[in-house]
């Protein structure tokens, strides 16, 4: 896996400090279209989570077979994906200096969770888990961000010994690691899935 720089864990993120990692990352990406290399410019900037959101959807369902779209409204999830019967539900979060994932947005994830698990409209009448298809019946959860800080990892526990399923945290860079494993065929869509059962950080070795 790739390291992120100290400069980038530690302080505001530079954009010479992006600039190098994401030249170190263009030439890992050997089948997935550069211009997603903005994901890891977008996952540091605090002001730009719908545009974060938009490109996330945008390279799982244009780059890779996966199925789905950003919803990013009030009271749904920021995107959804599934392929074959697994589904993914995933929060965009978009921060300078990393993200802890606190409580109150782990609680979040959780009531989405549960929403799609009891699929009830007096909870949400927007029936936001429509998006998923009918076959879909095995679900995991996911934060994307520029890079996770502190005590992310006791929440993803918590929000996984109270909702009965499992899920991770990956931070841009993996994410495009990842999608240039799918679509060269090094790592099939069932493997990538299986990764968001980890209730931790992912990393790809590259």
């Amino acid at each position: 896996g790739l390291e992120i720089p100290n400069s980038i864990k530690n302080e505001c993120v530079s954009k010479s400090d992006l600039t190098i990692l994401k030249d170190k990352i263009r030439k890992k990406l050997k089948n997935i279209n550069h211009k997603y290399l903005v994901l890891i410019d977008l996952g540091f900037d605090g002001k730009a989570d719908r545009d974060y959101e938009i490109q996330t959807a945008d390279l799982l369902t244009s780059e890779l077979e996966f199925k789905g779209f950003r919803l990013g409204d009030t009271r749904k999830p920021d995107v959804c994906i599934y392929y074959d019967k697994n589904g993914l539900i995933i929060d965009n979060k978009a921060y300078g200096k990393g993200y802890s994932l606190p409580i109150k947005q782990a609680d979040e994830m959780l009531r989405y969770i549960e929403e799609n698990q009891k699929r009830d409209k007096s909870l949400n009448p927007n029936e936001w888990w429509k998006i998923f298809d009918d076959v879909v019946d095995t679900y995991n959860f996911a934060f994307v961000s520029g890079e996770f800080t502190r005590g992310f990892k006791d929440r993803l526990d918590n929000i996984s010994r109270r909702s009965g399923i499992c899920g991770a945290a990956i931070n841009s860079v993996n994410l495009l690691l990842l999608a240039e494993e799918l679509k060269s065929g090094k790592l099939s869509y069932s493997e990538a899935f299986s990764k968001f059962e980890c209730n931790d950080e992912i990393v790809i070795d590259n």
